[in-house]
């Protein structure tokens, strides 16, 4: 089912198809300034200054990696120096992603098998649902927009009574603010 067809079931309104889209866009753009692109995402890991990262057999993700998409696992070692010569792209065999994606776990089996991680390692990879949680909020704040009624704080017809909190830029805030920790449970 498309955004589009989502934004119809959830939402109350007799706007034309072309309007949604394009609300549906204008806060796709918002999304990718704010929290950049819905796919894969780069991280670094580790810390080349730090003796003892160079003995870690696993490194948290703080974003569980979808383990259906594609994961590129590259080491630095040095990881200071800067140089592409010292960059080495892991094989699928030489690490294993556990804890429902939030660990990585370096392997010996591998054809770069080694019991430990370099002492800086950058990880792509697609977070687990991502693409959920922006259609989520994207059809939140289009029920938003199309909700909100200026000023208005509390309206009154016989039984009937609607209120607003009156604040839209609060809950469009609060709506977005659901998208900056995707991270879910870790336990130490």
């Amino acid at each position: 089912m498309t955004l589009l067809d989502r934004v119809r079931l959830r939402v109350a309104t007799d706007l034309p198809d072309e309007e949604l889209e394009a609300m549906i866009d204008a806060i796709a753009l918002e999304l990718d300034a704010r929290f950049g692109g819905a796919g894969a995402i780069t991280v670094e890991l580790g810390d080349p200054l730090d003796p003892a990262s160079r003995f870690r057999t696993t490194l948290r993700l703080t974003r569980p990696a979808d383990v259906a998409q594609p994961i590129t696992v590259t080491e630095i070692d040095p990881g200071n120096t800067g140089n592409a010569a010292d960059e080495k792209v892991l094989a699928p065999s030489d690490f294993r992603l556990t804890h429902g994606g939030r660990t990585l776990q370096r392997l010996t089996g591998g054809p770069n098998g080694l019991p430990y991680w370099a002492p800086l390692v950058r990880v792509t990879y697609t977070p687990v649902g991502l693409a959920a949680a922006r259609d989520e909020v994207t059809i939140k704040l289009i029920a938003l927009d199309l909700s909100y009624r200026g000023a208005l704080r509390s309206e009154r017809a016989g039984d009937y009574q609607f209120t607003l909190s009156g604040d839209m830029a609060a809950d469009r805030e609060a709506i977005l603010r659901t998208l900056e920790d995707r991270r879910g449970m870790m336990m130490a």
